[in-house]
């Protein structure tokens, strides 16, 4: 055989070994990424989004939502490989607060694999300026992720003196004020906690004790048990309504509940005991009553009343929580008023008005009146607070509205921003 006739057929081997070479590797190369697929799909059940996209070689899930999508409260519905699993998981579903990355861990073949699931809102902002609202510089220096307006329009053909404190919840730390006995004014409060940025007046009380819920740091100071005294068959009657209240959870989920603690945990309700004076009492709430009862666990929480704003919803059912005349609230009438709001795009607001003509002619505003105004923002979670005497908000410790008994009042509670 000649050397020529041998390199020819040297030259053919090898080529036929590189081939089957290149074959044997893009075959393994399919099978690690049939293998390295953990996730299948998943779905967005609630909110809506634009589109989900699923990265198992990068373990990410990126979920993209059109601006001004309230992502505090996503549901997703996961298929995954038939070999992966996923404790989280109920009926395939997992539920979590989008404004901040989250991680999942998935289970194959032993091995514990953690998937980020992150999203993308588009570009939206939120500018109180657009109704109304007017940027004020009265109250010295704040942190770039606070700022305060006032409000000098007419409602319901009323004169008006308010002010919000709007704060990007991803910046700003939120937390409340206050114990179970005892009482100080707002500045009080300011000067002995560090000197918040804002501070706001927040739960009702009696005689020095706190009446609604106040939790801290995880931590209940005050349990949720509201009782209402009212006449019912010619006597006075105790009821037990489910009173609004207003927190956050460890996870950064802002909400407004219906709330009534019954064996030692907090319970949430998707609607309040119907409770209406002067009728039969409704069953003091538990586990099963009202319907919807979830157990619900924030770290800072404060109870007060009427819920004015769920799920982006004007609700002020204030008969049922039996915030009435008989209690002092005065719904539809003229008062200086008080609450705390959440809006989808990650801020928190603060809301305070003048009234009783402690400047002329600023009567004050309804409950409606109230939310009106926040519903006009855009917030889509909002409780009233204490209101009448007790309305006052501090920026930098300095008050925005004139006290209506000319003078703060003692307080148990506040709601602060640093």
């Amino acid at each position: 055989m000649s050397v020529d006739r041998m390199s020819k057929k040297y030259c053919a081997l090898c080529a036929a070994l590189f081939v089957f070479f290149l074959l044997s590797c893009q075959e393994k190369t399919s099978e690690i990424i049939i293998d390295d697929t953990y996730v299948e799909a998943v779905e967005l059940l609630a909110p809506v989004a634009q589109q989900v996209k699923i990265d198992n070689f990068a373990h990410t899930i990126t979920v993209d939502f059109a601006a001004g999508t309230d992502i505090t409260h996503c549901q997703l519905k996961f298929s995954l490989s038939p070999s992966v699993s996923m404790s989280d998981l109920v009926q395939g579903q997992f539920t979590c607060n989008l404004t901040n990355e989250v991680s999942v861990k998935l289970v194959k073949d032993g091995q514990t694999i953690t998937f980020r699931i992150k999203a993308n809102v588009a570009s939206a902002s939120f500018d109180p300026a657009t109704k109304g609202w007017v940027k004020s510089s009265d109250f010295g220096n704040l942190p770039s992720y606070i700022s305060v307006y006032k409000y000098g329009s007419t409602v319901d053909n009323k004169k008006t003196q308010a002010y919000i404190a709007v704060a990007k919840v991803s910046d700003a730390r939120f937390t409340v004020l206050g114990e179970a006995q005892g009482a100080k004014t707002p500045s009080q409060f300011y000067t002995s906690n560090s000197q918040p940025k804002i501070v706001l007046n927040a739960g009702y009380f009696w005689n020095g004790s706190a009446l609604g819920l106040v939790v801290r740091d995880g931590k209940t100071i005050k349990p949720a048990q509201p009782m209402a005294w009212r006449t019912y068959n010619g006597s006075s009657t105790a009821y037990y309504p489910t009173q609004g209240a207003f927190g956050v959870t460890a996870g950064g989920t802002f909400a407004a509940h219906w709330a009534y603690e019954y064996n030692s945990t907090l319970y949430s309700y998707s609607s309040p005991s119907p409770n209406k004076a002067g009728e039969k009492p409704q069953d003091i709430p538990s586990d099963k009553f009202p319907s919807g009862a979830k157990p619900w666990e924030p770290k800072e929480a404060v109870g007060a009343g009427p819920v004015l704003i769920k799920n982006g919803e004007y609700k002020n059912l204030w008969a049922a929580e039996l915030l009435d005349d008989a209690g002092g609230i005065g719904p539809t009438s003229n008062n200086p008023r008080s609450a705390v709001a959440y809006h989808p795009l990650g801020y928190l607001i603060f809301f305070v008005c003048e009234g009783r003509n402690k400047t002329p002619e600023i009567p004050g505003m309804t409950l409606q009146n109230e939310a009106d105004l926040l519903l006009a923002l855009g917030c889509t979670e909002a409780i009233n607070l204490d209101g009448g005497g007790s309305s006052c908000m501090l920026v930098n410790g300095k008050e925005t509205i004139k006290p209506s008994d000319g003078q703060q009042r003692a307080v148990t509670s506040v709601i602060v921003l640093y």
